[in-house]
């Protein structure tokens, strides 16, 4: 997955002589947190969210009567950190999580802005991966951390019916063993657990079912 695949393209913008008043009206109006600041040439140059916005208005001095307004470069933080729409999703996450941000402008190898990627897109989409808007039995096992382990579960799992629509591994921090969380459609929780734990390598940490509405 790419952030091309999830970001907003073509979001709102502001230029760096515009108000910053008019900045958080669009917010406010838009919904938007974050605004990134294009030149004339739609170049990215600069980013602002809207409470750096609140900030400015309610601690800057006056801008004094040779000047009518305040300007968004009084506001924007330049250099920005940004991404290009080929960029891997999960790379964007770890940018933002290393830089403390909660968006991303996307440019492309002009400098040109094509969109912007926020935690939000990020959220959504680890969601989707983990299967969270399906019914599937979601079960995770620790298995020993070596080749082939992966193969050999899933066929276990095929043989019983089962189908695996989605699966992340992770380290529980123990030598040796990783864990795997999967879901699992096609075949009951009953048959599911009995084809994992065929394998007394493998042991079952956890088990979930959503409830049906309605039952």
């Amino acid at each position: 997955m790419l952030v091309r695949d999830r970001m907003t393209p073509n979001p709102i913008t502001l230029r760096p002589g515009s108000d910053p008043l008019a900045g958080l009206a669009i917010c406010k109006s838009g919904g938007f947190c974050h605004l990134p600041v294009v030149d004339e040439n739609g170049r990215l140059v600069g980013m602002v969210t809207e409470e750096e916005l609140k900030h400015f208005l309610a601690t800057a001095p006056s801008p004094g009567v040779l000047q009518r307004q305040h300007r968004v470069e009084q506001v924007m933080r330049s250099p920005v950190v940004s991404v290009p729409p080929d960029y891997p999703l999960e790379e964007a996450a770890r940018l933002m999580i290393r830089h403390n941000l909660s968006g991303l402008p996307v440019a492309d190898e002009t400098g040109r802005l094509v969109g912007i990627i926020t935690r939000s897109d990020i959220f959504a989409q680890f969601a989707e991966a983990l299967g969270a808007d399906t019914t599937a039995v979601r079960v995770t096992v620790r298995v020993p951390n070596r080749p082939g382990e992966l193969a050999k579960l899933a066929g276990r799992i095929a043989q019983a019916g089962g189908n695996i629509c989605s699966v992340v591994s992770h380290s529980p921090g123990t030598t040796g063993q990783m864990d795997l969380t999967l879901r699992v459609e096609g075949v009951g929780r009953d048959a599911l657990l009995s084809a994992i734990q065929a394998d007394p390598e493998v042991e079952v940490r956890h088990v979930w079912e959503r409830e049906v509405e309605g039952r």
